[in-house]
């Protein structure tokens, strides 16, 4: 009769361990999807708020440019007037340089350079009455990597020249620079063909990384690839990649006014760091549970099988024939 207690305990132990795996896997999967749910609420949310302050430092340095064209003699397209208001600006300026184009293209700019620009998009823009900024691209008078301004120079309503501020490369990595996630979140931009204009990797950026070009020969890449073309689809959202062995969370949002989008991506691993502290716990607690389960499964085990065992002593009297003793 023993072993009536014994069975019970284990049937009703194995019954305990099972439904906590049940409930713990449960658990751990509800919890996973709420921290993976809430991470890209979060990534997003500081996407799009990243992408209004980028907005607004290019919208400020747009303004700047259309503030000294409003200048009377920025107006009257006489350079020799021009050279030294615009020389001592860029010391007032964060512009590496601050020139005029003139209306047949050409650029004058206070150190004495020139460089033909009419065929620029930015000068193009400009001279149709449009202030705004270039993608990176390759300076004609320093051969080197820089975003470029331009805002229109009107007189009596019509855009009679066009102002140009230089900015260096990295100027969009300083603006992504300052906006993070965690530990191992990071920011970076990339432009409507899927180059990088910003990342804390500055070689990339001068290099002017293309992961839709490279993923070509590079198999690696695809999943970042996907990415990017998803992104320059959908301008707004949430993702997730592998990049170099890493699982990634990306959110992502762009900026206005410009063709740049703004990404804000973080690693898997740090999402969802707090998934084996509630497995620990998880554990600790079936186990608990197991051992209280035990205990209880005991006693009441000895209360059933007690009157069992007495039932079967006086059962075997009464099979020998003794009805010597009442039975109750």
């Amino acid at each position: 009769m023993k072993s009536i207690k014994t069975k019970l305990i284990v049937y009703f132990s194995v019954l305990c361990v099972f439904s906590s795996i049940a409930l713990g896997f449960i658990s751990i999967e509800r919890a996973v999807e709420s921290l993976t749910k809430e991470a890209e609420k979060a990534l997003h949310a500081l996407a799009v708020e990243a992408a209004r302050i980028t907005e607004s430092r290019i919208e400020t340095q747009k303004k700047t440019l259309e503030m000294i064209a409003m200048q009377e003699d920025i107006q009257s397209m006489d350079w020799t007037v021009q050279q030294p208001i615009l020389a001592d600006l860029i010391e007032e300026t964060n512009f590496l340089a601050i020139g005029v184009v003139q209306p047949d293209g050409t650029a004058y700019f206070p150190d004495g350079t020139t460089s033909q620009l009419g065929d620029r998009v930015h000068v193009q823009k400009a001279f149709n009455g449009e202030a705004n900024v270039s993608d990176l691209l390759i300076s004609r008078v320093t051969n080197e990597l820089v975003l470029m301004y331009a805002a229109p120079i009107k007189r009596d309503g019509e855009v009679v020249g066009a102002l140009v501020g230089r900015r260096d490369g990295n100027a969009l990595s300083a603006i992504t620079d300052d906006a993070n996630y965690g530990d191992t979140g990071y920011a970076y931009m990339i432009n409507s063909k899927g180059v990088l204009v910003a990342h804390p990797d500055k070689d990339r950026v001068l290099n002017q990384w293309n992961p839709l070009e490279e993923a070509k020969e590079d198999d690696t890449l695809k999943s970042v690839a996907t990415l990017f073309e998803t992104m320059l689809k959908e301008k707004t959202g949430v993702a997730q990649y592998t990049f170099e062995g890493s699982e990634l969370y990306a959110g992502y949002a762009p900026v206005d006014g410009t063709d740049f989008i703004i990404v804000i991506t973080i690693n898997k691993d740090e999402v969802l760091s707090e998934i084996p502290v509630l497995q620990r716990n998880i554990i600790l607690l079936a186990a608990a549970i197991l051992l209280f389960s035990i205990v209880i499964i005991y006693i009441i085990g000895h209360s059933i099988t007690k009157p069992v065992i007495g039932v079967v002593k006086h059962s075997e009297k009464i099979a020998s024939l003794d009805i010597t003793q009442d039975v109750d």
